[in-house]
This record gives C-alpha cells, structure tokens and sequence, in this order.
C-alpha cells in the first residue's frame, strides 16, 4: 500500500503512515483536489492525526491539509478513523483582492502579480506568508487587459487557468510552499482509453448543452442610457444565446502609478488643452493635474475601458458551454500506466463502446485502494 507522510504545521515529516483500511486519492488540473484516509481507530493513530496538519505522498505531488477528523463506530470491523483533507491550492483562498488592481500584460504575470500582492509581498505584512514562494515562469504568451477587484484570488486564478487551458498547483519543497503553472502533455495521438485496447473497464458518457451562452451583453460604469455597455461573442438566430454581465465594480478611473506600470513606455501628450497618456500613438488615459503638475487623476479613455469589458465578458462567457464529459474506470498497467504514459492534464483519445471518439483532457484522476484491491478512475473534460 502507499505510504502516507504527516506532516507538522512547519512541513516537518512526523509520521508515516502504511497501514489503513481504504484511501481515496484525488488532485484536480485546474480545481481543488481532496483525499480521504479510513484507518483503524486508536489513540495512538488519533494522537499522530491530531499532531499534524498535512498529509503527503511520495509518488504524488499533491499535499493535502488535514479538515476533518471522524471516528466512526463499527461492531463488525471496530471503530474507525477517517481523515478527510483538501489540497493545499486552498492557500489561495485564503486572500482576497483587496485593492483595485488593473493589468494589461502577460495572463502568467497577471496570475503572479495576485499573489504577489496578497501572500508573498502584502501591504499588510499580517498577510504575508514567508514560506510561500513562486516557481520560475513557464513562458506564456497569452496576453490579458483586466480590472479586478474583491475577488478571492484562488477562484480569480482558477477561473483563469479554466480559461486558457492551463493547471495550476501547490506543491511542498524544502518546507516551502511552492506555486506554478503548467499545461499538460497532448498524448491523444498514442495514447487511447477504447475497452477494444482491454484499457477501459467502465464508461459513463455525457454531453450537456443545457446551459450554453455564445454572447455577453457587459454592463459597466453609469446610470440609465449613459451606462457604458459592450457585447462580445458569435450566435445568430435560433443559436444566438445571450448573458448579461453586470461588470459595474469595473471602474474607468485607475492610480496613475498603476497606468505607468501597466502602459510603461508611454507619454504624455496635449491635444486642445486636454492631457493624453499615449503609448504607441493611442490614446490610453487622461490626466488631470493641479497647479504643481502633480496628475491628480486617472482617466481611462473610453476605447481602454471597453477592453476591460469585454475581457471580462470573455472570462465570464466561459462559464457556459457545452460540457463534454467522459468518467472511465482503467484497467491499471495495461498498455498504460499512470505517470510514465500519461499523467494529469494530458490530453489523450478515448473511444467508448458506441464508437464515441474525442481527444480530451484529464481533468481528475481519483485513486482508490481498499480490500477490494487498486482502481484508477480519472474524469475527462472536453477541450473544445
């Protein structure tokens, strides 16, 4: 059986763990992952839990935070305890966004600023955690223009990884925290999941339009007729689908520290009397200034407004699409293994019994190990 290590509040290793009845083992691409221990009940075992505060695997880099403790009576198998944890990704949503942040830059330097701002280097040093560090950059080039604010940064970040096809994680490493980014393997061309191949023991197909929006009408700044409004996406007739997006707390007014840092390379230009903030020779804000010529305000030009609008209908246009699912129980270690052949995030090829193919992405991978013996089970997402 896998061993398991407890872990202290301070990551120091305490006790391992090689004995228990079942486990369930489940890290998510771009979600929250979880585990569940179910072990004999003792003070000894209870003792070692209630020590502890995470629970770690060698084989896996997912660390779970111990949340729930239950014992369980059983007449026929004695008592049990069962250890439920959740990925230690949560770190994220312990912080909210607190400041009014604008961006316009790299979507991977957007995510790094977040946690930047809110763990690694708050204002408020009550924030900080000092052992939560960032891994190197992976080099993403996909670029975002956005305006955020009260949000909970791990639902932000997690909203943005579903966006762009990305996986985020929160791994342990020389008793530190350790945030990245990564995509996973396309693999669809050698590796397929068809009971045909004796991989699939099982299958459960499903495919979900029922809540499809192809345009979002995005509500920003403004009362009545004067509210500045924006409609992004594709659909026409029978197949157009539209949301609306109340994007009021998008505001058009921005810190001027802020502007230089997310238009750097700009300047300042006076056309009739009013004061520009270009780069490149577009018009990004105004700029009002008292008599030292100190800028007093910021105002985003309506062209630099709109922008933030319709990235934030995109993000939320994304929420609602036709979901294709497949759920397959593998055979273990035939043809495939887990982690050598494909690992989570991968996408691969799957064929179901009716001839069904797609290439999809592995959104979840949950193991299990009881009596009954070892089953993998992973949850594949659609990726179009």
């Amino acid at each position: 059986m896998t061993e398991l290590h407890l872990l202290d509040g301070k990551l120091n290793r305490k006790y391992i763990i090689d004995t228990y009845s079942s486990i369930i083992w489940a890290p998510r691409y771009n979600d929250i992952g979880d585990c569940e221990i179910v072990m004999l009940a003792s003070k000894e075992n209870f003792k070692k839990i209630e020590e502890c505060k995470y629970i770690a695997r060698d084989d896996d880099e997912m660390v779970c935070e111990i949340k729930k403790i239950d014992i369980k009576t059983d007449i026929e198998s004695g008592d049990q305890l069962i250890i439920t944890g959740i990925d230690i990704k949560t770190i994220l949503n312990q912080r909210i966004i607190i400041k009014q942040t604008n961006f316009n830059g790299l979507v991977e330097d957007y995510i790094r600023r977040l946690i930047i701002d809110s763990i690694i280097n708050p204002l408020n040093l009550d924030r900080k955690i000092n052992n939560f560090i960032l891994e190197n950059k992976n080099g993403f080039t996909e670029i975002i223009r956005e305006q955020v604010t009260y949000e909970n940064v791990g639902d932000k970040i997690q909203k943005l990884c579903k966006q762009y096809g990305w996986g985020y994680k929160v791994t342990v490493k020389d008793k530190n925290f350790i945030f990245s980014l990564y995509k996973g393997i396309d693999n669809s061309n050698y590796v397929t999941f068809s009971e045909d191949y004796d991989v699939l023991a099982t299958t459960d197909y499903s495919k979900d339009d029922s809540d499809i929006k192809n345009i979002a009408i995005v509500a920003g700044e403004g009362e009545g007729a004067e509210r500045k409004t924006v409609t992004i996406g594709t659909g026409v007739g029978i197949n157009r689908h539209e949301l609306y997006v109340d994007a009021r707390d998008i505001s058009s007014s921005i810190d001027y520290d802020e502007l230089l840092s997310n238009y750097p390379d700009g300047e300042e230009k006076n056309i009739n009397n009013i004061i520009y903030y270009q780069v490149n020779g577009s018009n990004i804000a105004i700029l009002t200034k008292n008599e030292k010529k100190e800028v007093t305000k910021v105002q985003l030009c309506n062209n630099t407004y709109i922008e933030n609008l319709k990235n934030a209908g995109y993000e939320k246009i994304s929420e609602y699409v036709s979901v294709t699912s497949f759920v397959g129980e593998i055979i273990p270690n035939v043809n495939y293994i887990y982690k050598r052949d494909y690992n989570l995030g991968d996408i691969v090829n799957i064929i179901n019994e009716y001839g069904i193919s797609i290439n999809v992405r592995i959104s979840e991978i949950i193991e299990s190990q009881d009596k009954n013996g070892y089953k993998i089970e992973p949850i594949f997402e659609n990726i179009e």
